[in-house]
């Protein structure tokens, strides 16, 4: 049930008279409740984040770990906006959190709702956790809630939360982590709204702040910088950063986060409630380009995740196979990369030279030498290559006679980003050496690359086709003079 401002007035004028006492004079001073910036805080604590989590949030979780009859468990439940939409579909929520005025908010808000499976606790943040399990025990959780939440965690209470989840969980339970800022992207969307700001260092940022425009940020920071500049670094977290997947690969102990991906925030639900920026484009070029070891999901600017606790021995495969993303991700297909300008222009000479000295195509692969860190094999339409280490090379075969001015053309399918490197030797000079090699970057997927050579090469050209182990795929290779 959505709160409508205009036809629930009369509850919503309650909600906020009840929160009024315990809540909102504990967090807004009477100026900062009658300036626009204050007024936006009410409505977000008394209606609009409950009517998101409601629209949002709840669906979208029901879809992956179904509600009904659920045990969930939701760690720091602030007034209780998500937890009374939570319980709307849940069989009973417990709320843990550390303020005892936002608890008391939180129960006032279950009451006025009629919410009679909704249970909220005030605990001292020493004791939060410990509490938590001692309560309900490990294993024994259908679901474990932190909605906006980790962002205002030190390091050190960001791991430990979500370790204690994960542990609270049975197997098959599920860990849902709502709204949480993406550290790697590029505008600080929480807290001061500048660009870059969660990712400066703490004293440069509290060097910084006062350049948002945002208000209560400034008065929240002078007034802890008055106190230390450890109280204003700490401050400064609690007004929110961001997190990113090498937390949860801590803290869960799991490399593979996709084998517990259960939900990655690319579901329509979240796609309605955070569409697509050109920061996340971005970053998710890069994730791709780089071969970012986290699925696709940890490039979202905000993060919705949702864990699967396994059932057993871990998946082998993940749970939302990449492909299923192709539609919301730039350069999927092909991670194509435009050519570089010397490449472009590489390209347009390499198509005036007369006819290939020699070609090798998919069909092959007996020409081709293995010499370190590599297997070849032949492939349907290509010459598969195997790299077993972070120095593969090979060599193609001996030139009948020492090139004038060549240019090798390489049609290669590459498992990540990285270097190209051909090594060449001439009449005088026969052995392999960094000052006689072109190096050229590849990215994930087909590349066509470009290597011009000196006149007098002669020999065997050694290929070192870059450090990431893996299959790499060679469709075609032509020396053109």
């Amino acid at each position: 049930m959505l709160l409508d401002p205009q036809k629930d007035a009369s509850l919503i004028g309650r909600i906020e008279a009840a929160l009024n006492e315990p809540y909102l004079v504990a967090h807004l001073g009477k100026l900062e409740r009658e300036s626009a910036e204050g007024r936006l805080a009410i409505e977000n604590a008394v209606f609009r984040r409950y009517n998101q989590a409601t629209e949002y949030a709840v669906p979208w979780v029901n879809r992956a770990a179904p509600l009904a009859g659920s045990r969930v468990v939701e760690i720091g439940c602030g007034p209780g906006s998500s937890t009374a939409a939570f319980a709307r579909l849940a069989g009973q929520v417990d709320g843990y959190d550390i303020e005892p005025a936002a608890v008391e908010g939180a129960r006032i808000r279950a009451r006025m709702l009629g919410l009679t499976n909704v249970s909220c606790h005030a605990v001292a943040p020493d004791q939060l956790l410990s509490e938590i399990c001692r309560r309900h025990g490990e294993g024994q959780v259908d679901l474990v809630l932190l909605y906006a939440v980790l962002e205002h965690c030190t390091t050190v209470e960001c791991l430990e939360t979500i370790q204690t989840s994960w542990d609270l969980l049975r197997p098959g339970g599920h860990l849902v982590v709502i709204e949480t800022p993406n550290r790697f992207g590029y505008m600080d969307v929480h807290t001061t709204f500048l660009p870059f700001f969660h990712l400066l260092p703490g004293p440069i940022a509290l060097r910084y702040y006062r350049r948002t425009q945002r208000q209560r940020v400034i008065k929240t920071l002078d007034a802890a910088a008055r106190i230390s500049g450890q109280e204003a670094e700490l401050a400064r977290i609690r007004l929110g950063t961001g997190i990113s997947f090498h937390e949860f690969q801590i803290a869960l102990g799991i490399e593979d986060l996709g084998a517990v991906l259960a939900a990655d925030g690319y579901e329509p639900e979240m796609l309605a409630w955070f569409p697509i920026t050109l920061e996340e484009r971005l970053l998710q070029t890069f994730f791709l380009a780089r071969d970012v070891p986290a699925p696709i999901g940890f490039a979202r600017f905000v993060l919705n995740v949702i864990l699967r606790k396994p059932d057993g021995a871990l998946p082998t495969e993940p749970l939302i196979p990449l492909s299923s993303r192709a539609e919301f991700l730039v350069n999927y297909a092909h991670m194509k990369v435009d050519l570089p300008v010397q490449q472009a222009q590489l390209l347009q000479k390499f198509e005036r030279l007369g006819k290939a000295e020699w070609v090798i195509s998919g069909s092959d692969a007996d020409l081709l030498a293995p010499a370190n860190q590599i297997n070849i094999a032949h492939g349907d339409d290509h010459i598969r290559l195997q790299s077993t280490g972070n120095d593969p090379y090979l060599y193609l075969p001996p030139l009948d006679a020492p090139l004038q001015r060549a240019i090798v053309k390489i049609d290669i399918n590459a498992p990540g980003h990285s270097i190209l490197q051909v090594f060449y030797a001439t009449s005088d000079q026969l052995d392999y050496a960094e000052e006689r090699s072109v190096c050229v970057p590849f990215y994930r997927g087909r590349n066509i690359l470009l290597v011009e050579l000196p006149p007098g090469v002669t020999g065997r050209l050694r290929i070192d086709p870059g450090e990431i182990p893996g299959e790499y795929r060679i469709y075609r290779i032509e020396v053109r003079q």
